[in-house]
């Protein structure tokens, strides 16, 4: 490709092409219409995620594919640690290095966010309202809020808080349909048992509104929107959905009440695909992307599905573990939590308490919490359980403050989610480009999350730097040469 490109990354978290083939299968192209659109008019490809379990996580797949090198390489471990812990420049870096400007909208790794030709607004777990530029704020206000509110960290928003915020955040490029659908959405989910689900997708239909109006007003020339409502849904209703590949079958209430959550999510991901083919320039090219996908969640350890264990009231924790050194606490997706702690001595102390937590469960004696530590904070997570069964018991062996006698299980933690754990993290995403060169009805050749970052600098005319070991994906815009063998243009099979 010649001609500089603009490119505009839509990253839907763990959406896969096997989802989009199984619905399609189900009710036909009209179903997914701009997916199937996507793929008529534009290159993809399955992706696969280089990362192998315990690191495929998205905190980690998102910056391979925003560094385009391996996990070895940038270190990223936990979700929203501080960028300045990344060891590699993302593609923002890179693009404003070749003086570019850039709009990046909630995708991971972009805290703290820094002054650019453009704008920056991290995603809804970072610990801090920051964007630039600053009018922004109370854009990453509201998302941080809706999600501090759906993991119950947080106070519950009134109708003044509401009403006080609404002004400001129309300004910033809310709508009056957005506001009135939100508005219906909410009086649905008090109104109808079990569809509260629906409240986890107001957060892409605002934030469409607000980058839609953020990109008008600085047409970057490389920019970023991420959504992780898809990823919700299958993780906590893919069985409700779909049982086929589960030990345990769904209930008919279980169906009932979520059976529409996944199919749902995906309808939205293809309605913003269709905004975000309007919003795009001619001279832009689209990516969708996410840097992994999801299947059903099987264990051996949790054959009926894992029971999420989040922590009621972090600071009655901290007051059995102790707080000695923590300088703030900040939940990111449930049921983790970061705490900071700049001082070596008492962080390395909080680190072997939390390691030495402890839970009876039927009798039996096992490990209770998981700790990872990454620059000056630890991210602490309560482990599942299998089941609830009565006299579950936690002990804090070694914190000084704790009850020898342990705790019952609802005095420090819930249990509350409406459903099990119903998908897990796998290796294959969905890439696909449409727009400005692009041709149209190519199927990929096998590619990687290390592939997508050489490919948008490719795209954006910037060079490739040496450190990355994938390749400019060039048959999306260039037909092969004759030597070599067209990748067959065939479907994913549905496999969901």
């Amino acid at each position: 490709m010649t001609t500089a490109r603009k490119v505009l990354l839509v990253e839907l978290n763990e959406i896969n092409w096997r989802v989009i083939d199984s619905l399609i299968a189900q009710h036909g192209t009209h179903y997914l219409p701009n997916f199937t659109r996507l793929r008529e008019q534009g290159a993809w490809a399955e992706q696969t995620a280089v990362e192998k379990p315990p690191h495929l996580d998205p905190w980690v797949t998102w910056v391979t594919v925003h560094t385009g090198v391996p996990r070895d390489v940038h270190h990223a471990t936990v979700l929203e640690q501080d960028s300045t812990s990344i060891a590699s420049p993302r593609l923002w870096d890179y693009a404003v290095e070749g003086g570019r400007s850039v709009g990046v909208f909630g995708s991971i790794s972009a805290y703290p966010p820094r002054k650019v030709p453009g704008f920056m607004v991290p995603g809804p777990f970072a610990p801090g309202d920051e964007t630039y530029p600053e009018d922004l704020r109370p854009v990453q206000a509201i998302n941080r809020l809706g999600t501090r509110m759906h993991g119950q960290t947080g106070s519950k928003v009134t109708p003044m808080m509401m009403a006080r915020d609404v002004l400001a955040l129309m300004r910033l490029g809310l709508r009056v349909p957005t506001l009135m659908k939100a508005a219906t959405e909410v009086v649905r989910g008090k109104l109808q048992r079990g569809r509260g689900w629906r409240l986890v997708s107001l957060q892409p239909i605002l934030n469409f509104d607000f980058f839609a109006h953020a990109y008008r007003r600085f047409r970057p020339d490389f920019a970023t929107w991420h959504s992780n409502h898809a990823a919700h849904y299958m993780h906590h209703y893919w069985r409700a959905w779909d049982d086929r590949g589960f030990p345990t079958p769904a209930s008919e209430d279980e169906r009932r009440k979520y059976g529409d959550a996944v199919p749902y999510g995906y309808r939205l991901c293809d309605d913003l695909l269709g905004r975000f083919m309007r919003l795009a320039g001619d001279d832009t090219v689209l990516v969708v992307a996410s840097s992994m996908g999801q299947q059903p969640y099987v264990s051996e350890l949790y054959k009926g599905g894992k029971l999420i264990v989040r922590v009621r009231d972090i600071d009655r924790l901290l007051a059995v573990l102790g707080r000695d050194g923590v300088i703030e606490t900040v939940p990111t997706m449930v049921p983790q939590w970061n705490i900071k702690m700049p001082d070596a001595a008492h962080r390395a102390e909080m680190k072997r308490r939390i390691e030495a937590v402890r839970r009876t469960v039927g009798g039996r004696e096992e490990a209770a919490m998981a700790v990872e530590e990454v620059g000056d904070a630890l991210t602490m997570t309560p482990l599942g359980l299998s089941g609830k069964p009565e006299g579950i018991r936690y002990f804090f062996h070694g914190a000084s403050a704790a009850d020898p006698a342990g705790y019952a299980i609802d005095d420090l933690f819930a249990t509350d989610t409406p459903t099990v754990k119903q998908g897990m993290h796998h290796p294959s995403g969905l890439l696909a480009f449409h727009g400005a060169g692009i041709r149209g009805g190519v199927r990929l050749p096998e590619c990687t999350n290390l592939d997508i970052a050489p490919t948008l600098l490719t795209l954006m005319g910037l060079p490739v730097p040496p450190a990355m070991p994938g390749r400019a994906l060039s048959e999306a815009w260039r037909a092969p040469d004759s030597r070599d063998t067209p990748a067959p243009d065939v479907r994913v099979a549905a496999t969901a």
